[in-house]
């Protein structure tokens, strides 16, 4: 259920796919944790605040997304915090 809900509103969005791969609910876990690892967070940290179990590769070979170009993901082009700074 809220696996067609994400996909739905990425289709409404323009962006059904990231990176040449659908857009799904687990994108929504994939997008932190890439975020994380760019901003150097250790395996152990990311998979406490992703819930996954201690010692679970799981962050590093499901949901990471370092490999996605940034002209390549439309999200790259959203400001982080929602603004640019400049108004």
């Amino acid at each position: 259920m809220v696996n067609d809900r994400v996909q739905l509103l990425a289709g409404r969005a323009g962006i059904p796919y990231v990176g040449g791969k659908k857009v799904r609910a687990h994108s929504l876990r994939a997008g932190p944790n890439t975020d994380m690892i760019a901003a150097g967070v250790l395996l152990r940290e990311r998979n406490r605040r992703g819930r996954w179990s201690e010692g679970s590769n799981t962050a590093d070979t499901v949901y990471d997304r370092t490999l996605v170009k940034p002209e390549d993901d439309p999200l790259a082009k959203v400001p982080l915090g929602g603004f640019d700074g400049t108004a």
